[in-house]
C-alpha cells in the first residue's frame, strides 16, 4: 500500500480542512441544528466515516443563500469542498473548508456574505456538473447487513454499529425498521409445551 491519506489524516470527531488535499464532492445525508454558539450546523455526508462536516458561518451562508434555510432540503443534495488556505484565524492564516460548487443552480452565483466582523465580501458559487461527481454508494448491502444484525436483537445491531461507521449514513433512512427488528428479536417468547409432556 502507498497512498498517504490515512497516515497523515488529523485525528477529530469532524472534518478539518487537512483533510482536503483535494477538493472534494459530497453528498449530503442528514443535517442537524443544535443551540450552540460554536459551529452550530452538523453536516453528515455519504462517506464521512463518521466525521461531519461542520461548517463555518461563510459556508453555512452559501448553503442556506442557494438552496434556502429549511435544511432539511439540503438532504440528497451535492456540493463540492476544499480547503483554502487563505482563510485566517486571530490573524495567521490557518486555512478552512470552503464551497466551490453546488448544485440546483445553472450558471455561476455571486453572493455578497459577511466574511469578518463588519465586512462583506463577494464569493462566487459554480454550478456544479453531477455527471462528474462520483455515484454515491449504493445503500443496499448495508442496509441488508444492518437488518441482518437487528434480526438477532439490540445487542447484535449495537456491535455491527460500532463496528461499521462509514455505514452509518446509509442506513438512517431504515432506522425506525431496525428499531422494529430489534424489538421483535428481543420481545419474551411464549414458552411451548414439551412434546413429552403428559396429557392431563
Amino acid at each position: 500500500m502507498t497512498d498517504v491519506t490515512q497516515a497523515i489524516a488529523p485525528k477529530s470527531d469532524q472534518m478539518n480542512a487537512d483533510d482536503l488535499l483535494q477538493p472534494r464532492t459530497i453528498r449530503i445525508t442528514e443535517v442537524s441544528v443544535q443551540a450552540t454558539p460554536e459551529q452550530p450546523i452538523t453536516v453528515r455526508f455519504d462517506g464521512d466515516s463518521g466525521r461531519p462536516w461542520k461548517p463555518c458561518k461563510t459556508a453555512a451562508r452559501c448553503l442556506a443563500t442557494i438552496w434556502g434555510t429549511n435544511s432539511a432540503q439540503w438532504i440528497g443534495l451535492h456540493c463540492t469542498i476544499y480547503n483554502d488556505p487563505t482563510v485566517t484565524w486571530a490573524g495567521a492564516a490557518v486555512g478552512g473548508i470552503r464551497v466551490s460548487h453546488m448544485d440546483g443552480i445553472d450558471k455561476p452565483r455571486t453572493l455578497q456574505l459577511t466574511k469578518t466582523r463588519g465586512k462583506k465580501g463577494a464569493v462566487t458559487i459554480q454550478p456544479l456538473v453531477l455527471a462528474d461527481a462520483p455515484p454515491p454508494p449504493d445503500p443496499k448491502p448495508a442496509q441488508d447487513a444492518a437488518r441482518a444484525a437487528a434480526e438477532k436483537g439490540k445487542a447484535a445491531f449495537t456491535e455491527w454499529w460500532k463496528a461499521n461507521k462509514d455505514s452509518h449514513a446509509l442506513v438512517t433512512g431504515i432506522m425506525d425498521d431496525l428499531k422494529a427488528l430489534t424489538a421483535k428479536a428481543d420481545a419474551p417468547q411464549p414458552a411451548q409445551e414439551a412434546d413429552d409432556e403428559p396429557p392431563l
